[in-house]
């Protein structure tokens, strides 16, 4: 009598999935990024429910795993970066205002926004009052320009990002500016913030989580606790050749559609802002 016997060729799914994941944050180019193990989870998740081929699956992971990450390469050096701001505290506001400028300038996002980052802040607090609280989501650099804001020591700033050593040069920066370290190395789509403040930043991309998860920001604007949250998209494409502006109203209007929430529009040299009146 026979007996029938599991085939050598049949996969462990979650052994594939553990495999992968564990290929991928161990690989040179990510490993010193230390992104969170959910992030790729999330996406070998999502890619892996689109074909039985696995190994296509790893490709398509690694491809969304990279437009995620792209804005952290070529990123500076934190030590170095840290040792400066220790140093620029020696000096006094001024010297440590230009350090911020600095690492502004660092990214490409908040680089495009420097030449008139006052006016950028000015009209947007006309727009929305000034918070005593903000969540900035997916924040990159723009912690940074508190100096800009001109808002109270008092202001309650939590701040998110995938990039462990951002974070942390972060939460240095708000401890010597005097505010509370609230800034956290969180995947935002998959564990979105579970606090109300009276403002949430999300600056220039929007478009980049639909190219991760088409759909997903009508569902994760939803999840945002605030009274205000502020949505800001290029206008243009970085050559500057090609308008956006129809295709990110598109975004916006999809993403916001049956919500009965206001928007208002305003546009700042290449950068279109979104304010939408949640709540309050």
């Amino acid at each position: 009598m026979s007996v029938d016997r599991p085939s050598t060729f049949t996969f462990d799914i979650e052994e594939i999935q553990k495999t992968v994941i564990r290929k991928i944050l161990r690989s040179r180019k990510y490993q010193a990024l230390d992104i969170p193990e959910d992030t790729i989870m999330q996406l070998w998740q999502q890619e892996s429910s689109k074909t039985k081929n696995w190994k296509e699956a790893e490709k398509n992971v690694r491809e969304k795993l990279h437009q995620i990450i792209a804005p952290y390469l070529g990123d500076p050096d934190y030590s170095l970066a840290e040792q400066q701001l220790l140093e620029a505290c020696q000096n006094g506001e001024a010297a440590v205002q230009n350090w911020c400028k600095d690492m502004l300038l660092s990214h490409s996002s908040s680089k495009e926004r420097m030449p008139h980052m006052d006016v950028f802040y000015q009209k947007l607090f006309e727009k929305i009052g000034r918070p005593q609280s903000i969540q900035d989501l997916a924040c990159a650099m723009n912690p940074f320009a508190f100096p800009w804001m001109n808002l109270p020591k008092s202001t309650v700033y939590y701040a998110y990002d995938l990039h462990h050593p951002r974070i942390n040069l972060i939460n240095r920066f708000f401890g010597i500016q005097r505010l509370q370290s609230l800034a956290k190395v969180q995947d935002i789509l998959i564990n979105t913030p579970e606090i109300h403040t009276d403002a949430a930043f999300f600056f220039k991309e929007a478009h980049r989580f639909e190219a991760r998860s088409k759909g997903c920001c009508r569902d994760f604007f939803r999840r945002i606790q605030t009274d205000w949250l502020v949505v800001t998209l290029p206008a243009e494409n970085l050559t500057g050749q090609h308008g956006m502006r129809d295709r990110q109203r598109r975004l916006m209007d999809k993403a916001i559609e049956g919500s009965g929430w206001d928007m208002v529009e305003f546009e700042i040299e290449t950068e279109m802002v979104f304010c939408i009146h949640k709540y309050g």
